[in-house]
């Protein structure tokens, strides 16, 4: 994908709406693709749709040596606080 481009896509009676192919190949997205959507500035209506990466479960931060825990990870960080 060379420069900006802009696409237009509609949203579907289920909330969902297609990512472009040229998007989803640039990025390296296949069917399975896990995202993350967020709410960026409502008064603008602007949101981030970004892959998901492994962060910490409770400070959101992305860091090296993060321990699975049940429904998530935790950080070497967060861990020894709890501790």
């Amino acid at each position: 994908m060379d420069g900006e481009k802009v696409f237009t896509r509609f949203i579907d009676a289920l909330g969902r709406f297609e990512v472009p192919q040229d998007i989803r190949e640039a990025l390296g997205w296949k069917a399975g693709t896990r995202l993350e959507l967020g709410l960026v500035d409502v008064s603008i209506k602007s949101i981030i749709l970004r892959e998901v990466s492994a962060r910490c479960s409770l400070c959101r931060r992305k860091s090296e040596n993060l321990v699975e825990i049940e429904s998530g990870y935790i950080c070497p960080n967060c861990a020894a606080q709890i501790k």
